[in-house]
């Protein structure tokens, strides 16, 4: 009976000790979703589709698919209402300059690379470059 008494008192020490650590650190419920990130899933979603039948073997499918991919996303932000944000042009422009110049390949291609790479984030919690969506104007 003693051995029933100290589990018992050992279990309300334990739960005791949990509850006071759970209450000083609040757990915050998951973020939701901003209207952005669920039309870019959306629209991520069916560009990989609309793209997921292109053969991949060689060095210029891989490039086909990736613009089909890019094309279709494009398409389908804008008809939701979303189109490319001028700040981030403007952002994209020198740093494509730069990557050219130490890639050695050019500044259209490097621009193109940045942009497909940068077209599928639609979410950036330190916020230090532009997102490269924004709501179009009605």
């Amino acid at each position: 009976m003693k051995s029933y008494i100290g589990y018992g008192v050992a279990f309300a020490i334990i739960l005791g000790g949990a509850y006071v650590y759970m209450d000083g650190t609040e757990v915050a419920g998951p973020r939701q979703l901003t209207a952005l990130e669920r039309v870019g899933d959306e629209c991520g979603l069916i560009a990989e589709k609309a793209a997921s039948a292109l053969p991949e073997a060689l060095p210029f499918q891989k490039l086909e698919k990736a613009a089909r991919q890019s094309r279709v996303l494009q398409t389908c932000m804008n008809d939701r209402g979303y189109r490319e944000n001028p700040a981030w042009v403007a952002y994209a422009e020198p740093v494509a300059k730069k990557t050219a110049e130490q890639a050695n390949i050019s500044v259209n291609e490097a621009y193109e690379t940045l942009r497909r790479n940068k077209m599928v984030t639609f979410y950036e919690p330190d916020a230090k470059t532009p997102l490269y969506w924004i709501i179009s104007k009605p």
